[in-house]
């Protein structure tokens, strides 16, 4: 019983950070792809944003093996355990992939929320990871305590450029609105959502792997 219980616990938390790391690389994309052609000398933030959306990416290929070494498939989550799914969904009103990246970089002020809810989804994800770390059963899995300390040491340098950009430009940081956001999504995730996943346990798995 308590093999079976930390097996589907892994498989739970797995697939949502696979999900949660595809959604947030393949959005970062869209996002470089218009910085390269709408500040083409911002050479530094631009590099930045590169290094951020090739972290996620790697970070995503660690789940897909750490499956993959199991023979087995994540379970097949959607949006609703997704953390910037349901972020932008609040901020923006739209779904991630029909936030239009260079209409948003034409609109400073959008691009500066966008800014804001990047930098609020590192920060959220550093301390979560802090968590996972110093977690009894989390330590009991070798190969999810090496995944997460390559998140641990890769996400401070996530937030930085994001944060330095709004500060060049004078704009201000989370009001209260955005804060609240942060805090209702990440309980309503860690209380709720989460939970249901791992009672659903007729929950489907993926066929083959998004990327």
């Amino acid at each position: 019983m308590l093999s079976a219980f930390r097996r589907r616990y892994y498989d739970v938390l797995a697939s949502v950070y696979l999900y949660n790391e595809y959604r947030g690389y393949t959005g970062l994309e869209r996002l470089l792809a218009a910085l390269r052609e709408w500040y083409p000398y911002e050479a530094d933030f631009i590099a930045a944003v590169a290094k951020h959306t090739d972290d996620e990416r790697r970070h995503y290929r660690m789940f897909k093996h750490f499956f993959e070494s199991q023979g087995r498939m994540p379970l097949a989550v959607d949006r609703t355990c997704g953390y910037i799914d349901r972020f932008v969904g609040l901020i923006f009103g739209r779904a991630l992939e029909e936030l239009d990246a260079k209409d948003i970089l034409e609109k400073e002020e959008q691009f500066f929320k966008l800014c804001r809810l990047v930098m609020m989804t590192e920060f959220r994800g550093m301390r979560q990871v802090a968590r996972l770390l110093r977690s009894r059963l989390v330590r009991q899995n070798p190969g999810l305590v090496r995944i997460f300390r390559v998140i641990e040491r890769d996400e401070p340098s996530h937030c930085l450029p994001y944060q330095r950009w709004l500060q060049k430009r004078g704009s201000h940081f989370p009001g209260l609105a955005e804060q609240f956001t942060d805090v209702w999504i990440h309980y309503s995730l860690i209380l709720l959502k989460i939970p249901i996943l791992f009672l659903s346990i007729r929950k489907s798995r993926l066929i083959t792997f998004p990327a």
